[in-house]
């Protein structure tokens, strides 16, 4: 089901250790004033044992300020993006869940990573007042592995075609067992640009997925003092797969913005990029992050990519 145009602000780690809910709703505020629709808030192992009342305090707090909430399950197995940046809790107590070839990875079909995954969702869903769901970058979305779990499922023969169908039916599983407990769930999938183009095709068509598409950045990235490097394709660069795995599935497009690890001397050049990508798309959800981290000089960064989406999105 396509909806209305979207404004989301990602937000990764927010304010879940040191809680101070007066910069949350001035922070919630200021998205709003900005025109977002919604922020994006990561949710992994580590805040579903040690921030449960956090979560929920940011949820009314955004809430509040006149926005959606959409949840970032993050670092689940090993199988998301999101964060904080940390291996899986649940895996390193379940050690016979892990890729023999990549033990921080869990494989999908394993029946006891499936059961947590599930109820690990489920309890996500049920308890914290949510308006819709990220999935946020798949990860070893065609790896062939060799666990005696797959082995089990997918009998011999089996390749990368098998292994990127059943982790998609797995993704549509926690799609629909969310969307039982909360069915006007709005849902947005999107996956680095590098992923099988079968795996991202299947992803798009997914039963209960709004928005499918990719992320990506507009200019050289760095992560501190190295000579800033092209990280991965950039949104122009991806734009006519996502419209054609779309149109192809009826899903909404979706983009991220990596307004994010920008040195200050890419800022012209992110600038003009973004200018360029959104004068030829417009993603019917578009996200970016709100002051994305690590970026050399984050007010500039940031009045930079909320100008440009003003001009050439928002007033469009």
């Amino acid at each position: 089901m396509i909806r209305k145009k979207l404004l989301t602000a990602y937000c990764l780690s927010y304010g879940n250790w040191t809680v101070i809910p007066r910069q949350w709703a001035e922070s919630f505020g200021e998205m709003s004033d900005l025109g977002f629709d919604a922020v994006a808030l990561s949710f992994s192992e580590s805040e579903m044992r040690y921030a449960r009342r956090t979560f929920e305090m940011q949820i009314a707090a955004a809430h509040q300020a006149g926005i959606k909430v959409f949840v970032i399950p993050s670092r689940i197995g090993g199988r998301l993006a999101g964060a904080p940046l940390m291996g899986s809790l649940w895996l390193h107590e379940n050690p016979s869940a892990c890729l023999p070839e990549n033990p921080g990875i869990a494989c999908i079909e394993s029946p006891e990573f499936r059961e947590w995954s599930l109820e690990f969702i489920r309890t996500l869903i049920r308890d914290y007042e949510v308006d819709g769901i990220i999935w946020d970058e798949p990860k070893a979305a065609d790896f062939v592995t060799r666990h005696p779990a797959a082995v089990a499922a997918l009998g011999k023969g089996y390749g990368k075609e098998h292994i990127c169908r059943s982790f998609a039916e797995l993704i549509g599983d926690w799609t629909s067992a969310a969307r039982q407990i909360r069915p006007e769930l709005i849902v947005s999938i999107f996956n680095m640009p590098h992923t099988s183009p079968q795996f991202t095709g299947l992803c798009a068509g997914l039963p209960g997925i709004d928005y499918a598409g990719f992320d990506g950045g507009l200019s050289l990235q760095s992560y501190f003092h190295e000579t800033p490097s092209k990280h991965k394709p950039y949104l122009t660069e991806t734009w006519a797969r996502t419209l054609k795995e779309c149109a192809e599935h009826h899903c909404g497009t979706f983009a991220l913005i990596e307004n994010m690890l920008l040195p200050a001397l890419q800022h012209k050049t992110f600038a003009e990029n973004l200018e360029s990508f959104l004068k030829t798309a417009q993603p019917n959800h578009l996200a970016c992050y709100y002051y994305g981290h690590d970026n050399e000089i984050p007010e500039e960064a940031q009045k930079i990519t909320m100008e440009i989406i003003h001009k050439l999105y928002l007033n469009r």
